[in-house]
């Protein structure tokens, strides 16, 4: 037996390589390398690299993906490494008729990753935009499963998470507030953004820190041929992006930024906001440095501010910085690793000024991570990642200046200092791939997760019925209250045929941070705060099933899944919670258990001049928490049963396309007075302890967009377009907050405010 074990290796050679688009030289991810006479094959990794043990001898490799020229090559396989760098072309003339994705064919069949999304520019850009500015965080909202948490908003809800349950990545660094716009925008410009993966369930072990997804946002990294460049002019926003290689092709630059001028679209907005002032600027930058063969550095950077000011009465500034320094090594064919350093800041300031309210309310967060993650391919059944960081985070709980009083006494505190509660996390992961047969991967994962406090900090204990009974004291760098956690991951898939497969998984997440805030359309100033002696980490068990099936050599991908989510220590806030600059906030939480559950379906036309998908989701979501609901189990706030979203795209001609959405979303849960009274000339409002009990009226909007391509099609030096498109169509009034007022009578009357009419738009973008 150990002889033939020998033989058997000693006939056996290691193939290795990179595949790249051979005009913009961009590691390709998902690209099939296959021999057809022995039936095996592999996929290009996250990095667009591949192995693959092949018999010594001569081979028939074939080389696919979508959007690209098939190639076709014979390789000699001997005893040493064989290293390949393979290139592909773009089938330029099938362009307009071809969806480039970043996925292998049929890769939702045959990879054992499920309950996961992967959205790329080109079909992004396809879809009717709010304003002319077609977005990341808007198309992840017409995925199975996701809804917007609000209307205009970047904020929203997986399966029934809450907009702090999802991380937001952009090139590895954590974005506290994804919105520009007051959430009509995200901060992702949609000329640099590579890619957008989304990951609803079966979560991979080397992302952690939140309960519901990861939705992780490449920045472009391809060396570019020659100087080049994109943009677009808007009646909104104007953009532009630049980039050139360097050194002889070993380093590339790219620059890219956006700003926006918006009094042309303010009188399209709804009555409430149409007297107001909104502006906001972004910048990317990246830096590509391949040092040899086996390294390269990433460095990669950006920086937004947002300025929103009304009626003179409220002002509001905020903004995002981040960045990220990524060193790829290869040790050899079969081992890579990337060692990152990452940095990300939050701030905002809000200033108010009407009678009887005079005030400035500052906060933020500060983060910085180091990471190391490994890679390493044993062989075609065995595949390992693993990995540690280790990361500090600083919570700006607020800094008060009441130059009038009224909040103070509202707030019951005086002029309140900048306060700052900090923290440590320490992780740990590995996650291993094995297939003992074609027919059947298994995936297996274990975070381990550790987070502390630590001091200065003056930390209020309460007792079980929230009263402040003492106050503990840490000093600077003192740590204290530390919490771990293991986080098991599962999953497995069978293929039961060339088209079709069964999948499963399992996952535990846990999150130590969440915002303090009782709305849910993600506000600009929500606060951030960490786990303490009184608040525990959040934590959740997903259990998914999913049956996946293509047809028409994968032109139409189907696939149903079901999923159940128990959640425990979720917190809601106690009804007329104080959440804003309270440093007794800790009094305000009450936590309990949550659960959500749900089915989506999801068809999709990857080929041919009609492109697109439909989608319908069922899913609920509950919590069950002491203090609140009289301790009866009450609808969340993201608990809208009915979502369903069609998403089409036609070609009319190789110059023309259309484009069209429909959403409908069950009405948003809500809770609503029935009273109110007056002390001081303050206002409160009085409720009858029935948490979300009501509903908004049910959601529905329609996009259109045109598209017609400009000059010579076959122009690679200069190509260009027009876009219009009409966002909310046929101009449907959608409910975005419920306003209380006398109604003459001893009662209350109601008045529904709502953000956009119909909003038209037309945009000019280039290429060269």
């Amino acid at each position: 037996m150990g002889l033939n074990v020998s033989l058997l290796a000693q006939n056996k050679g290691k193939l290795s390589g990179m595949v790249t688009d051979a005009e913009t030289n961009e590691t390709l991810v998902g690209v099939s390398i296959y021999v057809e006479l022995l039936k095996m094959g592999t996929t290009t990794d996250d990095k667009g690299h591949f192995e693959l043990e092949l018999p010594v001898g001569e081979h028939h490799l074939r080389v696919s993906y979508i959007g690209y020229t098939t190639l076709e090559r014979r390789i000699n396989i001997s005893n040493k490494p064989l290293s390949l760098n393979l290139k592909l072309h773009p089938e330029s003339e099938k362009l307009s008729e071809v969806e480039i994705t970043s996925e292998r064919k049929d890769r939702n069949v045959s990879e054992v990753q499920m309950s996961v999304q992967t959205l790329d520019m080109i079909t992004i850009k396809k879809m009717p935009a709010l304003m002319g500015e077609v977005d990341v965080i808007k198309s992840i909202q017409l995925l199975p499963g996701v809804q917007a948490a609000s209307e205009g908003s970047s904020g929203f809800s997986v399966r029934g998470g809450s907009t702090d349950n999802n991380l937001i990545l952009l090139d590895g660094a954590p974005i506290y507030n994804a919105s520009h716009f007051l959430g009509f925008f995200s901060v992702f410009n949609n000329d640099v953004v590579k890619e957008a993966t989304l990951y609803k369930g079966d979560i991979p072990a080397n992302y952690g820190g939140r309960l519901a997804s990861v939705l992780d946002v490449e920045v472009r990294d391809e060396m570019p041929k020659k100087f080049s460049g994109q943009g677009g002019i808007g009646l909104v926003t104007s953009r532009l992006m630049l980039e050139a290689p360097f050194f002889d092709h070993k380093t590339s630059v790219m620059l890219a930024g956006r700003s926006t001028y918006a009094g042309l679209v303010l009188p399209f907005l709804g009555e409430d906001l149409n007297k107001s002032s909104l502006y906001f600027y972004d910048l990317n930058a990246k830096v590509t440095q391949k040092l040899d063969d086996k390294n390269r550095l990433y460095v990669s950077a950006y920086h937004g501010h947002d300025e929103f000011s009304m009626q003179q009465m409220i002002g509001l500034g905020y903004g995002n910085t981040s960045a990220t320094i990524r060193w790829n090594h290869v040790f050899s064919d079969r081992l890579t690793s990337n060692l990152s350093l990452i940095g990300s800041r939050y701030r905002y300031a809000i200033d108010v000024k009407f009678n009887p309210y005079d005030f400035t309310l500052k906060a933020g967060t500060d983060a910085a991570f180091l990471m190391y993650d490994f890679s390493m391919v044993w062989n075609d059944r065995h595949v390992s990642k693993f990995g540690l960081s280790t990361s500090f985070q600083s919570y700006r709980q607020g800094e008060l200046d009441d130059r009038g009083g009224a909040i103070s006494q509202y707030l019951m505190v005086n002029n309140m200092e900048l306060v700052t509660r900090k923290g440590l996390e320490h992780d740990l992961y590995f996650t291993h791939d094995y297939m003992p047969s074609p027919r059947f991967t298994l995936r297996l994962g274990l975070r381990l997760s550790c987070f502390q406090n630590i001091g200065p900090e003056d930390v209020y204990l309460f007792d079980e019925y929230h009263l402040l009974v003492d106050t503990l004291h840490y000093g600077p760098g003192e740590v204290f209250n530390t919490q771990f956690n293991p986080e098991p991951r599962l999953a497995a898939m069978y293929r039961l045929d060339e088209h079709a497969s069964l999948k499963a998984s399992y996952s535990r997440t846990v999150q130590y941070v969440q915002i303090a805030s009782s709305a849910t359309g993600g506000l600009p100033f929500d606060i951030w705060f960490p786990v303490s002696p009184n608040v525990k980490p959040q934590k959740c068990d997903q259990f998914a099933l999913g049956y996946f099936h293509n047809f028409l050599n994968d032109a139409i991908e189907t696939s149903v899944e079901v999923y159940y989510k128990n959640m425990q220590n979720v917190i809601d806030f106690k009804d007329n919670a104080i959440t804003y600059g309270n440093m007794q906030i800790d009094g305000q939480i009450r936590s309990g258990k949550g659960r959500s559950y749900g089915i989506e379906f999801f068809v999709r036309k990857n080929i041919g001049k009609f492109t697109g998908w439909i989608s319908y989701t069922y899913s609920r979501s509950f919590r069950t928490i002491k203090g609140i609901n009289y301790g009866k189990e009450y609808s969340s706030p993201y608990d809208r049963p009915h979502n369903f979203v069609i998403v089409a795209n036609y070609d009319i001609t190789p110059r023309i396309s259309f484009a069209a959405n429909w959403i409908y979303n069950t009405g948003q849960p809500v809770t609503l007075p029935y009273g109110q009274y007056t002390i001081n000339g303050l206002t409160y409002a009085v409720y009858n302890g029935k948490r979300n009990e009501s509903r908004y009226p049910d959601y529905h909007r329609l996009d259109l967009s045109l598209t017609c391509k400009l000059g010579k099609l076959d122009n690679k030096k200069w190509q260009h377009d027009l876009n219009i498109s009409v966002y909310n169509a046929y101009a449907r009034h959608n409910t975005w907050a419920i306003t209380f007022e006398q109604d003459g009578h001893g009662g209350i009357a109601t008045k529904s405010m709502y953000l956009f009419s119909a909003v038209p738009s037309i945009t000019y973008n280039f290429k060269f």
